[in-house]
């Protein structure tokens, strides 16, 4: 058994395949806090307490899910608002050791909104989207698949292969726009560059999982070796196409 199971990994990657999905992947939390919390919250229909717990903890999913859809916080911007937390944080703390009670009076106010979750509203939400999310996964396999081999990057859309670039000497690199896209679907965006890497041929939405298909990805190129033979005559090539462009915009228009 052990045995057949090394021989299982050794397998070698032919062609890595995955899928690029929009936005509404990133409600999946939402949507699984409404089905988790709906018998949390009939086990607690006697607890107010247990009932304000959930519904902090539903609103603080809600506000998740809206910011990863609607804000692209990046390295910068998320060190940016991480400073700017921190320094309200203690403009707070001094405040407060200087009797200045505004926003003391801010805390006690959100503290006294004493929120009950509603399981019903929670279903309410989830059901939705949940039957948008299934049109939504069956729609990427069939308009959004990426397939990956020795030599080409092919993109299917709904029965017909909608691109096609040839590897080369291209490169590979994964970028993360979101850092909340980062954390609830390890998120971001496969670029493929030209063979200086410079230029930018390709870039590749919210593939899902990109750290394992990465990985994937290196280990199917690795086995396919680029001379430097072929990165100079694709740079040949490259610059050729650049000079024919810059003349086909210099020519004047009829």
């Amino acid at each position: 058994m052990a045995e057949e199971k090394k021989e299982k990994k050794k397998q070698p990657i032919h062609e890595v395949v995955f899928y690029t999905y929009p936005k509404l992947v990133f409600t999946w939390p939402l949507i699984a806090m409404g089905f988790l919390l709906w018998p949390l919250a009939a086990m607690g229909a006697d607890s107010p307490g247990m009932l304000e717990v959930l519904a902090w903890i539903w609103g603080a999913t809600v506000l998740l899910v809206v910011i990863t859809m609607g804000v692209d916080m990046n390295r910068n911007y998320t060190i940016f608002w991480m400073v700017i937390v921190v320094a309200i944080w203690l403009l707070v703390v001094v405040m407060n050791l200087k009797g200045f009670t505004f926003f003391q009076k801010i805390y006690h106010f959100f503290a006294d909104l004493n929120p009950k979750y509603s399981a019903n509203l929670g279903l309410i939400v989830s059901i939705p989207l949940l039957i948008g999310f299934i049109i939504m996964w069956f729609w990427t396999r069939v308009n959004s698949k990426w397939r990956i081999t020795h030599n080409e990057f092919e993109h299917y859309q709904l029965g017909r292969l909608d691109d096609s670039i040839a590897r080369g000497a291209k490169r590979l690199r994964s970028s993360y726009p979101d850092l909340f896209e980062l954390l609830i679907c390890l998120a971001g965006d496969l670029v493929i560059y030209d063979a200086s890497g410079r230029r930018e041929i390709r870039r590749i939405p919210h593939v899902l999982l990109l750290p394992f298909v990465k990985k994937r990805i290196n280990i199917l190129l690795e086995k396919t070796a680029v001379t430097q033979d072929i990165i100079e005559d694709e740079l040949e090539q490259e610059a050729s196409d650049d000079e024919q462009g810059d003349l086909d915009e210099g020519q004047p228009r009829d």
